[in-house]
């Protein structure tokens, strides 16, 4: 299990260093058609001297770029859940997935959005993009973070068991002076399923436990074919 995470691992990176590329491109175009519109709309309505009209637009940029920034843990915080662990209550962390960070670059799509929060996401969508950037890239550390044998262990773990396993099932099963911090590494890994209604669980998706078995026959046909 501990090769089949490896190798996970560095084909979610390889996913997520699109991603980054993708969000640093388009973060690039938006930036540049916003301050194309900014500059013209200054330059013509409020400051005809070109050069400070440059000036005053990156200044706006730069404020919004900012703003969004420092809103940015906020906008995408780890989703903590209580679970009682060792006859206390403990916080469970768990990260974002990439679909959420996609979301939060691209701007929401609720249809009851006023005009007005519509127009303020459009303008602000420049600076999402480079800030879902700078998380994706953050991302990207912490998955080459990860410690290989406690996850592949409890990854191993939740398919044997193939359904739901609690929280204290796998605190009893796995060896480790920090649950919590290799829990928030497991989050990490696209098809890990969270289940919180009453008590906190875990689960492999169907994807995963497919990816899972699809690379032990290939192992099995290739050790086959090396005999």
């Amino acid at each position: 299990m501990r090769r089949w995470l490896t190798e996970r691992l560095h084909r979610q990176k390889q996913l997520i260093t699109g991603s980054l590329a993708g969000m640093i491109v388009l973060g690039l175009v938006a930036t540049l058609l916003e301050f194309t519109v900014f500059y013209l709309i200054i330059k013509v309505g409020f400051i005809s001297n070109g050069a400070l009209a440059a000036i005053v637009t990156l200044s706006v940029q730069a404020v919004i770029q900012s703003v969004t920034w420092l809103r940015l843990p906020g906008q995408l915080p780890d989703i903590e859940h209580e679970g009682e662990l060792d006859d206390s209550m403990t916080t469970i962390k768990v990260a974002p997935n990439m679909t959420a960070v996609w979301t939060y670059a691209l701007g929401s799509l609720e249809s009851d959005r006023t005009w007005i929060e519509m127009l303020l996401g459009l303008l602000a969508l420049p600076q999402r993009l480079c800030s879902a950037a700078w998380f994706t890239w953050q991302r990207h550390q912490q998955l080459s973070a990860v410690v290989i044998e406690p996850c592949a262990a409890v990854i191993r773990l939740l398919h044997k068991e193939a359904e739901r396993v609690e929280l204290k099932v796998i605190a009893a099963e796995i060896k480790t002076d920090d649950l919590t911090g290799v829990i928030r590494q497991v989050s990490l890994i696209d098809g890990v399923v969270f289940l919180t209604r009453k008590s906190i669980g875990l689960s492999l998706a169907n994807r995963l436990v497919e990816d899972i078995e699809d690379w032990k026959k290939k192992k099995t046909a290739e050790k086959e074919q090396q005999a």
